[in-house]
């Protein structure tokens, strides 16, 4: 490298130009068109068009992610003849935005580079056909089905995001059945014996909505039908804490026996023949039904199957029958909230299940007046009721169940009733009432004293009392001082005079004094003005001189 730059310095020096075309590869080329990246599964295509001539010159990519600070080769894409490079990128991440470049090269000359739009490999990605793999019984073929990219970094995490399509047919007759599931084995039942059945099978991304193409076409015979038939028709029953798992049978004198397996195992690309388990109550009857606890099992959905046997003669397993416990789980009774207002009230009503039980569940709400029996009813299918049109200051009782009609046709018991009172009415309301309150008060307080003095007016002109004797009329006119006595019933007492001559007044006097002296101990009352008016008296009585 320095001694081109050595090179170039002395050709600058020399005033020799033309040795500058030579150092930089000798002309100009042009860069490549329509960059394009087409994904399938972990499988990456880079495109690309040219206006060079093929075979004249090379192309090579490179790539960069949103963690990188620096452009890699890209493996597999150095110096490429063509117009098209494969390969695969395990190691990055599917998940942030990735960018490629492409250039041409020929000897020391490279074009300008041109880049794709930057995506996300997940999102751009297509999905391939699934891997399936078939097995035959008499009147039934398994099916096995292998996730798309299975072993790549593309789908790894998305086991459960995979619906299949299975297209199955009698190839002497073309009329096809269509099955959809989400399990990796899936058992097709009631077919002939010794017939050949092809069938192709789809995936799609739940999340993405993205089809993959059909797998290849795969033929199987059914085998010979077997001596003894297998069971059918598999029921299962709640009794109390127990299941009771039940079937039918043609023959008699056979044991049976019954095995369980997870759900989620059947959804998990891979065999799981190894993972089913036997029911020990179940393990040889000779009947067509047998009884287990229901805490047997770990998970909330199940599948099972039967199987009969006779000495070493063992029937094909029954249909695998799935469980869901909920099923057979009584719905506990909601709770519930109210909240309540001047005319309404706000109910919000919780499941106590599960979340995912509480799915689907349609509410029932019954409302009424805490004076009166008379119940309201309203059903929907969101938790939360407004009740409108309510009185104020008025006690509501509210009672709600929870119905599972979508999925399993039951119904909870109702809640405890929730009685709440309404609010007062608004500000303007409350004025408008104490206005009308105060108004009727002072109405009623005029009518009162109204009627008062009406009533006396009629007693004064109808009802007046007569007037008194002149006499009682003349005693209520003197002084107060003057009918004291009179006031005073206990107090009578009676004067008595005898004058005999002049003489004998002075004598007269004092017996008159030891008179009213004994007259008043015997009274028990003394008055100065009794003694001043007999004063006055016996002095009337003396003779003048």
């Amino acid at each position: 490298m320095l001694a081109l730059l050595g090179a170039a310095a002395l050709v600058l020096v020399a005033g020799e130009p033309w040795v500058l075309l030579a150092a930089a590869g000798g002309e100009d080329l042009e860069p490549p068109e329509d960059v394009d990246v087409y994904i399938i599964d972990d499988n990456f295509t880079l495109k690309w068009s040219s206006r060079e001539a093929v075979g004249n010159v090379t192309f090579s990519a490179e790539y960069q992610t949103e963690e990188m600070e620096n452009w890699l080769k890209l493996p597999g894409c150095q110096h490429i003849t063509g117009t098209e490079c494969k390969f695969s990128l395990l190691d990055t991440n599917i998940y942030i935005k990735i960018w490629f470049r492409v250039r041409a090269e020929k000897g020391m000359s490279t074009s300008p580079w041109n880049e794709a739009d930057p995506f996300i490999p997940f999102h751009k990605a297509h999905i391939g056909p699934p891997g399936v793999r078939l097995e035959a019984e008499d009147k039934a073929i398994l099916v096995y089905i292998t996730r798309p990219g299975q072993g790549g970094n593309m789908w790894a995490t998305d086991n459960f995001s995979f619906r299949y399509k299975i297209v199955i047919w009698q190839k002497s007759s073309g009329v096809t059945q269509i099955i959809k599931t989400t399990y990796y084995t899936e058992r097709i039942l009631k077919l002939l014996p010794e017939t050949t059945y092809c069938l192709k099978v789809e995936a799609m991304h739940l999340s993405l909505r993205k089809h993959s193409n059909y797998s290849a076409v795969q033929c199987i015979n059914t085998t010979v039908a077997d001596k003894m038939p297998l069971p059918e028709n598999i029921q299962v029953d709640a009794e109390a804490g127990s299941y009771v798992l039940s079937w039918d049978y043609t023959s008699a004198n056979v044991s049976f026996r019954a095995q369980w397996l997870p759900s989620y195992l059947k959804s998990i690309s891979g065999n799981y023949s190894d993972k089913w388990e036997t029911i020990p109550t179940c393990a040889d009857v000779r009947t067509t039904r047998c009884v287990f606890p229901r805490d047997a099992f770990h998970t909330r959905t199940f599948f099972l199957r039967v199987q009969a046997s006779d000495g070493d003669n063992t029937s094909f397993w029954s249909e695998e029958k799935l469980i869901n416990s909920q099923k057979y789980t009584a719905i506990p009774p909601p709770a519930i909230a109210v909240t309540p207002s001047r005319e309404s009230l706000l109910v919000y009503v919780s499941c106590q299940d599960s979340p995912s039980t509480c799915d689907g569940l349609t509410y029932e709400l019954s409302f009424w007046e805490n004076s009166s029996n008379t119940k309201t009813k309203m059903v929907k299918e969101s938790p939360e009721f407004s009740i409108g049109n309510l009185q104020p200051l008025t006690v509501y009782c509210v009672q709600a169940r929870v119905h599972s009609f979508a999925v399993w046709n039951k119904s909870s018991s109702f809640s405890e009733k929730l009685c709440k009172e309404t609010r007062p009415g608004d500000s303007s309301q409350i004025w408008i009432v104490t206005a009308l309150s105060i108004v009727t008060l002072s109405v009623l307080v005029l009518v009162f004293y109204g009627g008062r003095s009406l009533l006396k007016y009629l007693s004064c002109v109808y009802f007046s009392s007569p007037k008194p004797p002149p006499s009682i009329d003349e005693f209520f006119s003197e002084p107060p001082s003057r009918n004291l006595l009179f006031l005073t019933p206990e107090e009578h007492t009676e004067r008595c005079f005898i004058i005999e001559h002049t003489d004998k007044a002075a004598g007269a006097e004092e017996d008159h004094r030891k008179y009213s002296s004994q007259t008043s101990q015997d009274s028990g009352n003394y008055s100065n003005e009794e003694e001043s008016v007999g004063s006055d008296s016996s002095a009337g009585l003396r003779p003048s001189h």
